[in-house]
């Protein structure tokens, strides 16, 4: 299992229920702009000169590390991931090409509207990660989510996408089973 700093967005709690202090936010950037750096020194070849870009991007993803790690208590299955990458490969292909046949055929093979699906998911991370991913599916699209309604735009209203959505959100819930809370 992985899990994320401890560290929250500004006004939330950390597990012993106190705020995060400033020394716990630094201390949780620490280990990720040390990976990043060394990421960015091998990709520049360790050129002194990449570093008045590279100091300022490493500060920003930093940042941007300690703003976005509200989902601090999320818990990743490894073995939900590692299933997860050839579906999603497989998907991706898969949209692409249908997508392009179907738009690039002589008599276009659409009928775009807009149909609704019920997620099951709870967890905020979760429920992001379906709804990126909604767009890999042959002809559909996330316009909305509300509540627990996502509104899926599609290439054709005809076909009914609920069952390739159902399989979606069953592997991004095998990401997420070591929360418990992620189907």
């Amino acid at each position: 299992m992985i899990r994320n700093s401890q560290v929250r967005r500004t006004g939330a709690r950390c597990r012993s229920g106190s705020t995060p202090t400033v020394k716990a936010k630094i201390g949780g950037m620490i280990v990720p702009a040390i990976f990043l750096g060394g990421c960015w020194w091998i990709l520049t070849n360790g050129s002194v000169e990449s570093w008045l870009i590279g100091l300022p991007t490493l500060a920003i993803a930093a940042w941007a590390r300690i703003q976005l790690s509200g989902i601090s208590d999320t818990r990743l299955s490894l073995g939900g991931l590692a299933g997860f990458l050839p579906y999603f490969i497989w998907e991706s292909l898969r949209g692409g090409t249908d997508v392009a046949r179907r738009t690039l055929a002589p008599r276009m093979r659409i009928q775009p509207g807009f149909s609704r699906y019920r997620t099951g998911l709870k967890n905020p991370a979760a429920r992001a990660l379906f709804t990126n991913c909604v767009g890999l599916l042959p002809g559909t699209l996330a316009a909305d989510l509300k509540d627990d309604w996502l509104e899926i735009h599609a290439l054709d209203v005809g076909s009914d996408p609920n069952a390739e959505l159902a399989r979606l959100e069953a592997a991004v819930a095998r990401i997420f089973s070591g929360t418990g809370d992620g189907s």
